[in-house]
Parts: C-alpha cells; sequence; structure tokens
C-alpha cells in the first residue's frame, strides 16, 4: 500500500481486507462496492484516508484521484 501506516485504519473501517493494489482501472467506473467503501472510509476517517484507500485500489495517477476526491467534496479544508 502507498500509505501503510493508514492500511490498519481504513481496514478497520471497512470492516474487511483492503482490496488488492491496482485492482481497478481507472475513476471513471468505480465498481459500487469500491465507491461505497470509498464513502464508508471518508466518513469514518477523513478525506486523506479515502485519498489513500483509491489510490492504492486503483491504478489512476495521483493528481487524478486528487481531483476525484476534490469532486466529491471531500477536499473541503484540506490544504493543497
Amino acid at each position: 500500500m502507498a500509505f501503510p501506516d493508514m492500511h490498519p485504519r481504513i481496514e478497520s473501517a471497512l470492516g474487511h481486507p483492503i482490496p488488492a493494489e491496482h485492482s481497478v482501472h481507472g475513476l471513471a467506473a468505480l465498481p459500487a462496492q469500491i465507491m461505497n467503501d470509498a464513502v464508508l472510509v471518508y466518513e469514518r476517517c477523513g478525506a486523506l484516508h479515502a485519498f489513500a484507500y483509491l489510490y492504492h485500489v486503483t491504478d489512476a495517477e495521483f493528481h487524478h484521484v486528487k481531483e476525484f476526491c476534490g469532486a466529491q467534496g471531500w477536499t473541503t479544508g484540506v490544504d493543497d
């Protein structure tokens, strides 16, 4: 995982293991379960953990994940 110190908290929030690294192609058509998990991580752990989860699970580039999180409204109040 790109952010190994966040891994335990994310798994605790999810209640199940994190999917394999880069197991989802892109962000345009996220499987419902991945999106639901990302929302759950955001609600329970915050924006940085949701970002780390999506960055790990997808093969999307860093800036694309950042833009995606911003579009969800998850980066409000987070310094760039």
